[in-house]
């Protein structure tokens, strides 16, 4: 009951060239595919890829170089940003880069490559149809790109880490499975418990070729990953022949027939006699079973559920699956019993909230168990969004939300939304009021609602992110807020643009206040922290730079309100560095955390005069007075 997908490399972008396999996935549409195949085009479909002959859908094609490129090009921005070069995040996706590189360079060299996908079966899941979902997959690919590549411009490499759904360095939450990794078509990115820690050049010549692994053979990793149901196999190992169907089941076959028996040995205990065309892996104790052109349910005692009377059959969800028999969409709970009768044109799974959406007469609403409207049919598109733990509506191409419960939070007026909040479940989110969504227009201007729908962040910048605090005890980890402090601020972006470049700018919002802690005119900005006081490491860039400042920025630092403690005139504070280095960055904040909470002053470079200056917490000042070169020594504090 698998939605697959699969990537390609190949010499054309569309027809019937020879292609290889780059990667496979199952039911999504990986963070690393869309990455890839940014600013694809819409093309023919390769039919020599297809499964199941013409799905009606194009295909996508990106040109393999420049996805390499884009590859490199976020591998290389968070190496730069980590703590150490071996995090297993900047390991893994080296190891993609330089696993597509192998394949590219394997190929003719005069040869123009394209990455192409084949999105059929997840096009079926389209809630505008199959034909229309190519544009969507494309529509998403550019805005994943356009929303990494902004914050890399504008050095914020939590953000980076927020949108490629890192929650660590050492995030053992399954991260490199669900962005994608898992599914390339190479023994290293197979299933990884722990997390991989050697380097893909290492490994591949490890056991004295490319062909070793730590895990098993490529070839079994396919086996294993094509009818495993991974929640009914319970620490069962799938055998290389494909008849596993979890709960320790195995499919068996006798003259074309399918039957279903206790293991994989003859002598088995047979739980369902030979008799079916087909039968799919069991998933929440029900496996679907094909008999000529119609399909049925059978449970794991062999008991029919649903006799092959259907044409289509999705997934349980909540415990009610989605049938199709001819044109109507109804509904079939787990004891074989229509819980809702095929009546709909077309409709979703059934969602935490326990509602649907359905479609009737050329509307989306919202169902509830029975059947009955719990939002009428008025929107053009209603999906259920995970990570907002919400209904995202749609109506003439913008989007509203609704709540689990069926209650309108927004209605149709912005064209993407995020939730703020990316580490709390989103359902307790919901459930203590504190739920806090991102909001995009349709003109890509960014702010946030809370939960009864009410702007608390001005929808009037170019981007938002989070702050990043200083000193991190671990660079590569995203420090927390101060205590108490967290949720209250959230960093703003505003982009300028002078026609052959852009300029960026950052400030401080407080959600609390509902204010600006700092104007959106800072070159770069963090969050600083010393003992129990926070307050803003700030950098700006004058009109006449100073020849003290290496990089063309002044250093300035605000308390928590936004009123400077020292403003903007230094060339460096704390540390000889430019804040765009990570000698700057993890350097000089260290020191002025552990020079103020000790109540003594820091070191600082004035940008105009290139005197050393002492700086204290509470925002007095002194200057040096020896004379001599700055120096970074603690034992020259008075």
């Amino acid at each position: 009951m698998g939605n697959r997908a699969w990537l390609y490399l190949q010499s054309e972008d569309k027809g019937h060239s020879p292609s290889v396999e780059i990667a496979s996935a199952n039911g999504n549409f990986p963070t690393l595919w869309q990455v890839l195949l940014a600013g694809a085009a819409d093309v023919e479909a390769d039919v020599s890829q297809r499964v199941f002959g013409d799905a009606e859908t194009a295909g996508l094609a990106a040109r393999a170089n420049d996805a390499h490129d884009r590859l490199c090009e976020l591998a290389a921005f968070l190496l730069l940003h980590a703590a150490h070069d071996d995090a297993p995040y900047c390991l893994q996706l080296d190891a993609a880069a330089t696993y597509l590189a192998e394949m590219i360079d394997a190929q003719a060299d005069d040869a123009v490559l394209w990455i192409t996908a084949n999105l059929d079966e997840l096009a079926w899941l389209h809630e505008d149809g199959a034909a229309a979902y190519a544009a969507h997959a494309r529509a998403q690919c550019n805005l994943r790109w356009q929303q990494l590549h902004a914050c890399m411009a504008a050095e914020d490499s939590a953000g980076v880490l927020r949108l490629l759904g890192v929650h660590g360095v050492d995030d053992a939450s399954g991260w490199a499975w669900r962005f994608g990794l898992g599914g390339l078509s190479h023994p290293y990115f197979a299933e990884q418990v722990p997390v991989r820690t050697v380097r893909y050049e290492d490994f591949v010549t490890q056991d004295g070729g490319e062909d070793g692994s730590e895990d098993g053979s490529e070839e079994d990793n396919e086996d294993d990953s094509e009818d495993a149901s991974e929640e009914d196999n319970e620490g069962e190992t799938e055998r290389p022949d494909g008849t596993h169907l979890g709960a320790g089941l195995h499919r068996f076959l006798v003259d074309k027939l399918w039957g279903v028996r206790v293991g994989a040995a003859d002598d088995g205990r047979i739980v369902l006699a030979p008799q079916f065309d087909t039968i799919w892996a069991f998933e929440d104790g029900v496996a679907t079973v094909l008999k000529g052109d119609k399909i049925g349910l059978i449970d794991t005692d062999g008991r029919e559920l649903m006799p092959c009377v259907l044409d289509e059959a999705w997934s349980y969800a909540q415990g009610l699956v989605m049938v199709r028999v001819g044109d109507q969409i109804g509904f079939v709970d787990k004891q074989g019993a229509w819980a809702i009768a095929p009546r709909f044109e077309s409709a979703g799974d059934f969602s935490p909230g326990d509602l649907a959406p359905a479609f009737d007469s050329g509307q989306w609403g919202l169902i509830d168990r029975t059947g009955a409207w719990a939002v009428p049919p008025c929107w053009d598109d209603i999906n259920w969004d995970d990570a907002l733990h919400a209904y995202v509506t749609e109506r003439d191409a913008l989007c509203g939300l609704i709540d689990k419960h069926g209650r309108q939070v927004l209605d149709a007026q912005y064209a993407a939304f995020a939730p703020v909040d990316t580490e709390t479940d989103a359902a307790d989110l919901w459930a203590q009021a504190r739920m806090r969504v991102r909001v995009l227009t349709d003109d890509d201007k960014r702010g946030i609602v809370d939960s009864q729908g009410n702007v608390i962040v001005p929808v009037v910048y170019t981007d938002l992110a989070d702050v990043i605090w200083l000193p991190s005890d671990d660079p590569a980890e995203i420090p927390p807020p101060p205590a108490g402090q967290a949720g209250r601020y959230v960093r703003v972006l505003r982009c300028v643009d002078h026609g052959e470049w852009d300029e960026w700018f950052q400030g401080v919002y407080d959600m609390q206040a509902g204010r600006e802690a700092l104007p959106c005119t800072q070159h770069m900005l963090f969050g600083l922290k010393w003992g129990a006081d926070y307050g803003w490491l700030c950098a700006v860039a004058p009109d006449a730079p100073s020849e003290h400042s290496a990089d063309g920025l002044h250093i300035g630092i605000a308390d928590a309100h936004g009123v400077w403690l020292h403003e903007p005139v230094y060339a460096w504070i704390g540390a000889p560095a430019s804040l765009r280095t990570a000698d700057g960055v993890h350097g000089g904040p260290p020191a002025i955390a552990q020079c103020w909470a000790a109540g003594l002053p820091v070191q600082a470079l004035r940008a105009d005069t290139g005197a050393v200056w002492w700086l204290y917490a509470d925002g007095r000042t002194r200057d040096d007075g020896s004379g001599l070169p700055a120096t970074h020594l603690l034992d020259r504090l008075p």
